[in-house]
């Protein structure tokens, strides 16, 4: 395994063997724990006055430029490590195949064009387009910027169903799914392909530089890593989930190292068994999302996830929560990622309990 060594973060090789243990459900010392420490000191960011809120969004050298500050001032406690997202809003893959994207403060969507998923069937991509050369070339600063600094992380990848609701607007490929099924399966095989291609794009310099790879969600690894999802099957049932979209994430899933499957949302919950029966997935982020908290009401998905061999992110509320959570599972292949922000003695306190608890475990 290579050694990482980040001048931001000197226990950084550490907490990198932790996600490796984690990823084939093993421990090192304890499992992966983030949390955050209250900051000790003010921090100072540069700042800069754009002229919309889109040229804010799409000024990447002035957002490596912000994240240089956070990583040098922020301290990097437990297993978070300094990790730069390129962050262009979860559709901007849609961009490949066409479409614009708005923005707001927050986050950017997809403004749909496409008539039909027959009609995205043979769309080349165009990779010379603001929003996705943008992508590229954020992750080309960051890496010259960061390096032995920072991780450079991979963009939001939509892809399968949540690409064609990005191209068409989800209630129309509801209604797609219905009318044409064959269409949208087509749909799905044509820009699978192209999703791989633009994952590639952006992980093959990071794997050049000797980096481990990671993205959104900060689980990283040495190797493709890859978050698969499809929050589009919140709207769909479980067959049409099986027949029209599983295989593109097989064929997806297929071509990384490692992959956490992103599933979102109790609506989603009725897909459990289709996705833990993934093949080469090796671990589950379960989101339960506002109002269905905390992490200790669903130990039932977190234990159906494990007995499958695979791993589990716990969002815990806060640390009772991630407490409970420790009380009801084994520690191996759990990562603890807990709300909140502590003081250095109380976070210090639960990291010895973590450690107690992987040692009663072993």
């Amino acid at each position: 395994m290579p050694e990482l060594a980040l001048s931001t973060k000197p226990d950084a090789d550490l907490s990198m063997r932790r996600w490796e243990a984690w990823w084939v459900g093993e421990i090192v010392d304890r499992p992966p724990v983030t949390l955050r420490l209250k900051p000790e000191r003010p921090w100072s960011l540069p700042t800069k006055r754009h002229a919309s809120v889109r040229e804010a969004w799409l000024d990447v050298e002035f957002r490596v430029e912000q994240f240089a500050a956070v990583a040098e001032q922020q301290e990097w406690f437990a297993d978070g490590l300094p990790i730069l997202f390129p962050n262009l809003g979860p559709e901007v893959l849609a961009s490949v195949f066409g479409a614009e994207i708005e923005y707001s403060e927050e986050s950017g969507w997809s403004v749909p064009r496409s008539a039909s998923c027959r009609e995205i069937v043979g769309r080349e991509p165009d990779w010379g387009n603001p929003y996705w050369s943008a992508v590229e070339r954020m992750i080309s600063l960051s890496l010259e910027a960061g390096a032995g600094k920072w991780i450079t992380g991979y963009t939001d990848m939509h892809t399968n169903a949540d690409l064609l609701a990005a191209l068409r607007d989800p209630q129309e490929l509801c209604v797609e799914c219905l009318d044409d099924p064959d269409a949208v399966r087509e749909a799905c095989e044509w820009v699978t392909p192209i999703a791989l291609e633009a994952y590639e794009r952006q992980v093959a310099p990071i794997l050049a530089a000797g980096q481990p790879v990671a993205t959104w969600l900060p689980a990283p690894a040495w190797g493709r890593q890859f978050v698969p999802n499809c929050d589009f099957n919140a709207l769909i049932g479980p067959e049409l989930f099986r027949e029209l979209v599983l295989p593109s994430i097989h064929r997806e899933t297929a071509a990384m190292d490692r992959n956490i499957f992103h599933l979102d949302g109790p609506s989603a919950l009725p897909h459990l068994e289709s996705v833990l029966e993934i093949p080469n997935l090796h671990a589950l982020q379960w989101v339960y999302g506002a109002g269905h908290e905390p992490a200790s009401r669903w130990i039932d998905v977190y234990r159906r996830a494990l007995d499958r061999g695979l791993s589990v992110q716990a969002i815990c509320v806060d640390l009772e929560d991630a407490k409970s959570v420790m009380g009801a599972l084994p520690a191996k292949g759990v990562w603890l990622d807990v709300g909140g922000a502590y003081d250095r003695e109380t976070a210090e306190a639960f990291l010895r309990d973590v450690g107690r608890w992987a040692a009663g475990s072993a």
